[in-house]
């Protein structure tokens, strides 16, 4: 099973920690799902990336990764001699060979090793979004992106400066703290009995988390309530949200997608049905910070807004291009500014630049990050996995923004103590607003 994807910034931006799988005795073959990692990465890193590859240079780099690998356990070791002229199996069986060689010379477990000479093969290709990563670091990179569900009540929090407390940030539709009648701005009096003021929000947070099914007391001050609320809340399993939205002043709905996962075109439909029950006119659409993740997901939210028109064109290796267009499903309708800054990257960028080339909506902000292309993300079979740049995109009308970004409609920076959705602290923010006020001001009958 293959993933296109297209993510922003090198893994570096997630925590990593290696993770090396106990394999056989050194003197025994490499275990089948690890050597199955090997080839298979070998064959996609030769057939796949966009650009031509030299497998010899894939292969030399292999056997320098595993002198490296055996020197960090006090071993050297002479690099082995790999050729690519011969026939696959021959020369997957040399690697085979090699890497446990090098293994058993290290007496180290033979899985470090086979990952060692991967990740080797990968850095050759010279492209810093082609990535291999340990069954590990494959839950971290999905947790980025469709983070596992956890046990509480659905809420995000912050720290409240007035009251030295914590207050409600936002409440996930159909959570039970939806349910039970919290709202945004609630400030936490206490938790199950514990007062809260002083309190940091990872200790608040701890305290509203808890086993599912579990109840949890809480008492909150709302604004505008001379007494004190208490609820009694029972908690479930939530999905942490990739979309935030709020309605703000003027009747205009905003929308912070913060990544591009597999759930995100739904949570998005949640959103904008939401907004629109509440009467919103406008819409402001925020990919601040967004670093990208799944294309299908960036396009299925694109032609919310388009409707029957190009998307994106995509180039792959040996190819023509392909341009995607968008069905006849746009249902939004509404007048919709783009918040966009330096780190709106990748899948984002694809719906930033599909909506400012077709003239939907003007981008407020700085310039984007600029990555105009796309990975392939391959599961191995031992749980690893490889992603490989496979393809470059061109906007709709075929602007290639790779290095270097798309430029806004509208630039306003981004003060330093800038609070993302927050008006009177999101000078981007209020500039999209303004624009969206004329708009509305103007088609008025």
């Amino acid at each position: 099973m293959t993933r296109t994807f297209s993510a922003a910034r090198p893994m570096a931006a997630f925590a990593m920690s290696l993770f090396f799988c106990l394999g056989a005795a050194p003197d025994q073959p490499i275990p089948g799902p690890v050597a199955a990692d090997v080839h298979e990465s070998y064959r996609l890193l030769t057939s796949s990336y966009y650009d031509p590859v030299d497998p010899q240079t894939l292969l030399a780099a292999a056997s320098d990764a595993l002198v490296a690998a055996a020197r960090k356990h006090g071993t050297t070791i002479q690099p082995a001699t790999l050729r690519a002229d011969g026939q696959n199996d021959e020369i997957m069986a040399e690697l085979d060979a090699a890497i446990a060689s090098a293994a058993d010379s290290a007496h180290a477990p033979v899985t470090e090793f086979a990952y060692a000479a991967i990740e080797g093969m990968t850095h050759a290709i010279g492209d810093r979004y082609t990535q291999f990563f340990t069954p590990e670091q494959f839950r971290q990179f999905n947790d980025a992106l469709d983070p596992e569900k956890i046990s509480g009540i659905g809420v995000m929090i912050a720290a409240d400066d007035a009251s030295g407390s914590v207050h409600v940030t936002y409440v996930v539709p159909g959570t039970p703290a939806e349910h039970a009648g919290l709202r945004v701005g609630d400030v936490f009096i206490a938790i199950d009995g514990t007062v809260v003021k002083g309190m940091t929000v990872d200790n608040a947070s701890r305290l509203l988390r808890g086993s599912a099914g579990t109840l949890v007391a809480v008492n909150v001050q709302r604004q505008g309530d001379a007494q004190p609320l208490a609820f009694s809340i029972k908690r479930e399993e939530v999905q942490p949200p990739t979309v935030v939205f709020r309605m703000l002043q003027g009747d205009v709905g905003y929308v912070w997608v913060m990544a591009f996962g597999k759930g995100t075109p739904d949570e998005f439909n949640t959103a904008i049905t939401r907004l629109k029950d509440q009467g919103a006119r406008a819409l402001v659409f925020d990919l601040r910070n967004d670093g990208g993740g799944y294309v299908d997901s960036a396009l299925r939210i694109s032609q919310r807004f388009i409707a029957n028109k190009a998307l994106v064109t995509v180039e792959e290796r040996g190819e023509h291009a392909t341009t995607i267009e968008a069905d006849n499903q746009a249902t939004i309708g509404l007048p919709v500014t783009v918040l966009v800054n330096q780190y709106t990257a990748s899948a984002s960028e694809i719906t930033a630049g599909a909506l400012q080339d077709d003239g939907i909506g003007d981008l407020v902000g700085t310039k984007t990050y600029g990555k105009g292309v796309m990975q392939t993300l391959t599961p191995l079979p031992d749980g690893a996995a490889i992603k490989i740049t496979t393809a470059h995109y061109l906007t709709p009308n075929h602007r290639d923004i790779n290095l270097r970004g798309i430029d806004p409609d509208v630039r306003v920076e981004e003060p330093r103590d800038a609070r993302f959705g927050d008006v009177d602290k999101d000078a981007q923010l209020r500039a999209a607003l303004q624009l969206l006020q004329r708009k509305i001001a103007s088609a008025k009958p």
